[in-house]
């Protein structure tokens, strides 16, 4: 009989701890794959014998969304709802307060891994002296076609409830899983990573063909140009395949189904906006339209100002609501000056400046502009000698009519002894 030298049994031990490590490490790494349940849903019914409307999503054992008493537009009509998948929800007005108070409790069953058709239960006042029964049905989504398909993250965390989510804002998510009648159809690859509020997918119609197409934000950078991930539905193979490039590079987009357009509003810096809109080709996104944010110099009251303007979106188009529009024979600005977008020195943004007269909007079609008025530099004798100071196109509020004022009062602040480049002569 051969003995095994101590070095042997020491190399036998090491390899043995060696694979009883790696196993666990292996088990650890899977357990990381957390595959939790996602939904969201609108609802419609009563509390009370008052009309309510409700949005709510589900994320694991997170459950949040908001619901108010219609008509939602009126002050305090709207409060925040969060909880548990077991169905025990807090509700909070949407006060503005700093530490607004719980306001009630609802008593639900338990939330399913899709959103259920119906949601019954109870609804009670904080003292439990008042309660009202829950009835609310399920709106159907706005879509040509259905889908039932229920759908799971493959995320690192578990969550408990929506306390849970105020904790843990780096969630990542390396696959959407598909399910349908609680097989898996796919499993779609990602790279979310973020708060419980971000990495929720959404269904949308991407290519407006009427059937549910899923998209996902993929992180939250310091502006609100948010990379996504979208997914386009291929009726022929009933599968979601990934979108063309050019619908990838699209940041923050929103799917404006009625008018079918793609639209996304984006900044560049503080002072630096814009928005792109996009049409369905045959090969994908196409930019149509767009508009960037510039200076408008406005006179009032003999005040000299600088009037940010920031395009938005409407109905299809870009529109510019604090915008110069000329309505019959005069001009007038969508809102009055003031100081919290007002709040420039013309002569400090003269690289931004520029009157732009509108004509007055109309529904369903681009904005029109009738004039636009550019910004130059004069040359000028001063005491110090020739200088080129700020010659720019101004809005009058008070007389109502564009007008050019030199710039020359302020020489050493203002102009420059050379002509800057690219100017006007």
């Amino acid at each position: 009989m051969t003995l095994k030298s101590p070095t042997g049994f020491a190399g036998l031990n090491i390899a043995l701890a060696l694979m009883s490590w790696a196993s666990t490490a292996h088990a650890e790494t899977a357990d990381t794959s957390h595959e939790a349940v996602v939904w969201s849903a609108s609802y419609r019914g009563e509390i009370a014998g008052k009309a309510v409307k409700l949005e709510l999503w589900r994320l694991d054992g997170a459950v949040g969304g908001s619901y108010c008493y219609e008509p939602c537009n009126r002050p305090g009509a709207t409060l925040d709802l969060e909880g548990s998948a077991s169905g025990q929800l807090t509700e909070t007005p949407m006060t503005g307060a700093s530490d607004p108070k719980p306001s009630g409790r609802w008593s639900l069953a338990a939330l399913p891994g899709m959103a259920p058709p119906r949601l019954q239960g109870q609804w009670q006042s904080m003292d439990g002296k008042r309660r009202w029964p829950l009835n609310l049905l399920r709106q159907p989504p706005a879509f040509s076609h259905t889908l039932h398909y229920e759908l799971r993250l493959l995320m690192n965390q578990k969550l408990r409830s929506l306390a849970d989510c105020g904790e843990h804002t780096d969630l990542q998510v390396s696959a959407i899983q598909v399910y349908e009648q609680g097989r898996l159809k796919q499993s779609l690859p990602t790279d979310a990573v973020g708060s419980c509020w971000l990495v929720q997918p959404r269904w949308v119609d991407a290519n407006f063909d009427g059937w549910p197409d899923l998209t996902q934000a993929l992180d939250l950078p310091a502006g609100p140009n948010i990379a996504h991930r979208t997914w386009l539905y291929d009726p022929g193979t009933q599968k979601l395949v990934l979108g063309p490039q050019s619908l990838q590079d699209i940041s923050s987009p929103a799917f404006d189904g009625k008018a079918k357009r793609i639209y996304s509003e984006w900044r560049a810096s503080c002072c630096s906006h814009g928005v792109d809109i996009y049409a369905w080709k045959p090969a994908g996104p196409e930019l149509v339209e767009q508009a960037e944010s510039h200076m408008l110099p406005v006179r009032k009251g003999g005040k000299l100002m600088a009037c940010y303007q920031m395009p938005a979106y409407a109905q299809g188009h870009v529109r510019w609501p604090s915008g110069l529009y000329q309505r019959g024979g005069d001009l007038s600005l969508a809102q009055e000056p003031a100081a919290d977008w007002c709040d420039a020195d013309p002569a400090a943004t003269m690289g931004q400046n520029q009157v732009q007269v509108l004509a007055e909007p109309r529904a369903g079609q681009p904005p029109q502009v009738l004039k636009t008025y550019g910004a130059s530099y004069r040359k000028v004798e001063t005491p110090q000698g020739a200088r080129y100071c700020p010659d720019i196109a101004v809005f009058d509020a008070d007389a109502r009519k564009v007008v050019r004022v030199l710039m020359s009062e302020n020489v050493e602040q203002d102009c420059e002894t050379e002509k800057p480049a690219g100017t006007q002569p």
